[in-house]
């Protein structure tokens, strides 16, 4: 006969969520360099409105910057496109977006940036991408964002991260080895490729210390 601590166990064991649920923990107010007050939280569903406006707002530079290609507005903003941007299933990526706080106090409420790790197949290693608004660009908003990409691929156990940005786009370069990120270029591709290794950023390495400065500084929130 089974006993029935036994039998309650076997049924937690059971009745597992299929996905991980929402992670609500990164959901902070963040004050950039220039005084504005954004709301920083991973995406949801009913974002997609929100993405489609910031599509609007971005530059050809900046996509390109982003994309390496021209990649048209139709396509960004397409819904068979961002159905999957999303909704995320956040055992293997994680999306964050900033949204401007001033806006979201009335009805037009703007999102201005977003961040996303994607682990990749094979191993235990994830590709990030950030991508800022024009106007909100030189805030530390970047900075900000790839460092709760860092903070979330430590806490889930990544061995690196990793990305691949064009060699004109110098302010995401100069800011990803600030925190420990290791530059190469590749002439071939003419792209620069960056890795973060959470096992060579020892705590007594330099690349440690400056990791350490910059989390410091850009993950204090202030209370509204």
């Amino acid at each position: 006969m089974m006993d029935v601590d036994d039998e309650v166990s076997k049924q937690t064991q059971i009745i597992r969520p299929a996905i991980r649920p929402y992670p609500s923990q990164y959901e902070q107010h963040w004050l950039s360099k220039k005084g504005r007050v954004l709301l920083i939280r991973a995406i949801m569903p009913e974002d997609e409105p929100l993405v489609v406006d910031f599509h609007k707002r971005i530059s050809e530079e900046s996509v390109y910057t982003r994309w390496m290609s021209n990649m048209q507005y139709d396509e960004r903003a397409s819904h068979s496109r961002l159905i999957r941007v999303c909704h995320v299933d956040y055992d293997r990526d994680i999306a964050l977006v900033a949204l401007d706080e001033e806006s979201c106090a009335g009805k037009n409420c703007k999102l201005v940036a977003a961040g996303r790790l994607t682990k990749m197949h094979g191993k235990n290693v994830a590709e990030f991408s950030v991508l800022v608004e024009d106007d909100w660009q030189g805030e530390g908003l970047g900075a900000k964002l790839l460092l709760e990409l860092i903070k979330h691929g430590e806490a889930d156990g990544l061995d690196g991260i990793e990305g691949i940005v064009l060699p004109t786009n110098r302010a995401m370069i100069h800011v990803a080895e600030k925190m420990g990120f290791e530059s190469v270029y590749d002439k071939e591709l003419n792209v620069v490729k960056q890795y973060f290794s959470y096992k060579e950023a020892a705590p007594t390495s330099k690349a440690k210390e400056d990791y350490d400065i910059q989390l410091r500084r850009f993950t204090c929130p202030i209370n509204i």
